[in-house]
């Protein structure tokens, strides 16, 4: 037995109080970031499931293997990850094989979204499981957030009642943080259907994205998309995104599924750099193996696209250990040194800040500008590297920066480019604007809307105006159309409507337009949300939740 796993069964067969750390690292959330013991943390950690291999079921069965377990948590250790996140609970015993690796971990308490949440029963059975899992996970400091919820469908959030919905998650925010203090709770959502959810009711903004070229990601792209909502929440919080990834089933359409392994790895990689880009503080790519279980026969691979997310897969069910595939070799590549500044698609005023989240193997970071080294950093020994880079006297410019992270060899383990704008005085961006008279869906059947774009500034506008309107009937695509742009106008008026679905529980509007400056090129987007009366307003962006 190799002397790694067999001190991680040592460690997990331990009293917790022999597993746990001296002190329990002091959470805090600020500045749009999770800080651990005073220092800034980038969450990385990756779906992972235990019970899950090929004829096993997660949620069927209370044993696990707690020596394939630890394996696992060494495999994603070694390939950069900082920690894992799961969707339901995981034992106590299990629990103490994740301390012992060193793994934090964003905890799932499988809270079920389908149910009545205006039935006491439910609340009271939701309590009840929450008191018997964080009677022992408060135990262990690997534990930096808990996720209560993932994906609540808007049709059940409207059909069940959103204030009884908000006072549900409120019950068990108050819950976790009197059982377990300082620890941050939120939900996972998903950007296709919980845009609109005000998630400033919990401590964090989590939620799962994919970016497939539907709503929002079709007018703006997934870096934007991301981005916009954050901003339309008052970006006060850490974004912990929960779930993103490429499924690599044969059968599948819209890039859900259908992804060849190369695809599936190039699409991780850019997933990440989209996601910094938007300036997300946590990552959590979905996910570690393949979930055979997932169609209903844990015995069969189907080929549903659920069943193929895994950044391993297995030859057979007597395969117990799994092969990793091209996606997990790139992402433990890009893993080597994350960059969350600077930021493509962004302008700074002469002066770019330089920051990156390194593996030990990091010995320095290298900042190349027009094939000049400008700038050389030394992480420290928790990896971090920090620094900033001016342009001071220049003008308007767009740079491309190369990143590349060197080992104590000197040889390059990774290189990265970034697009940015740099420039001496703040800048006037065209505008983007869209109108509509309807506040009210209820009794509306053609919902007018009017966008306005306004040239202005040192930038060339695109030739087209995307547009999509997404009416949240379950999984249903978008509505999307594009519209032509008349080359040179300062300000053009593009009329349109769509025809609303009965019984969509609201509309979510997005329109967008690219500008560009040399090689610089960024998407200028504007979004809208409406629903019928006002069921939302306990839980929506803006509604005036007391």
């Amino acid at each position: 037995m190799p002397r790694l796993l067999a001190l991680l069964l040592a460690l997990a067969c331990l009293p917790w109080t022999s597993a746990r750390a001296s002190s329990p690292p002091r959470i805090e959330l600020k500045d749009g970031w999770y800080y651990l013991d005073g220092r800034r943390w980038l969450i990385n950690a990756l779906g992972y499931e235990s019970g899950a291999r090929p004829g096993e079921t997660p949620y069927g069965t209370a044993t696990r293997d707690l020596g394939q377990v630890a394996r696992d948590l060494a495999r994603i250790k070694a390939a950069g990850f900082n920690g894992i996140r799961t969707w339901s609970q995981m034992s106590e015993a299990e629990l103490k094989v994740v301390q012992a690796s060193g793994l934090k971990m964003v905890f799932g308490i499988w809270l079920k979204p389908d149910e009545d949440f205006s039935d006491a029963a439910v609340v009271a059975r939701d309590l009840a499981l929450i008191q018997r899992v964080v009677a022992y996970t408060r135990k262990y400091d690997c534990v930096i957030t808990y996720l209560i919820m993932n994906e609540p469908m808007p049709e059940h959030l409207r059909k069940v009642g959103a204030g009884a919905t908000r006072d549900l998650w409120r019950k068990a925010i108050e819950l976790i943080h009197r059982l377990h203090p300082g620890v941050p709770v939120t939900i996972s959502g998903n950007t296709a259907i919980t845009e609109w959810l005000d998630m400033n009711l919990f401590d964090v903004y989590g939620r799962n994205a994919y970016d497939y070229k539907d709503g929002a990601n079709f007018t703006v792209g997934f870096a934007q998309a991301q981005r916009a909502i954050t901003e339309a929440l008052g970006g006060s919080r850490p974004v912990l995104l929960t779930e993103f990834g490429r499924s690599v089933s044969r059968r599948g359409g819209g890039l859900y599924g259908g992804n060849t392994l190369q695809e599936q790895a190039e699409a991780l990689v850019r997933n990440t750099r989209d996601l910094l880009d938007a300036g997300v503080t946590g990552l959590c790519p979905f996910y570690y193996a393949d979930g055979w279980w997932k169609a209903g026969e844990p015995g069969i691979h189907n080929d549903e696209a659920e069943e193929w997310f895994g950044l391993l897969g297995f030859a057979s069910l007597a395969d117990e250990e799994g092969l990793p595939r091209p996606a997990w070799h790139a992402i433990r590549q890009y893993n080597q040194a994350l960059v969350t500044s600077p930021k493509n698609q962004t302008f700074y005023r002469n002066e770019v800040p330089i920051e990156a989240f390194c593996q030990p193997s990091v010995r320095r970071l290298r900042v190349i500008h027009e094939d000049r080294v400008i700038l050389e950093l030394t992480p420290d020994r928790h990896g971090h590297a920090e620094g900033r880079v001016s342009f001071a006297g220049q003008p308007l410019l767009d740079r491309e920066l190369v990143l590349e992270a060197r080992d104590g060899r000197g040889r390059v383990l990774k290189v990265e480019t970034l697009m940015v704008l740099t420039g001496p005085e703040p800048l006037q961006w065209p505008t983007l604007e869209l109108a509509t008279p309807v506040t009210n869906l209820e009794g509306v059947r053609n919902l007018p809307v009017t966008f306005r774009v306004r040239q202005q500034g040192p930038f060339t506008l695109g030739s087209e105006l995307r547009v999509a309107y997404a009416f949240h009937k379950g999984w249903d695509r978008a509505e999307a159309r594009v519209h032509p742009l008349a080359p040179g106008r300062s300000e053009q008026t593009i009329p349109d409507e769509c025809t609303l679905p009965d019984g969509c529980p609201m509309v979510a509007i997005y329109a967008g337009v690219d500008l560009r400056f040399g090689r610089f090129v960024r998407t200028l987007g504007a979004q809208r949300f409406l629903y019928p009366g006002t069921w939302a307003d306990p839980i929506r962006i803006g509604g005036g939740t007391p």
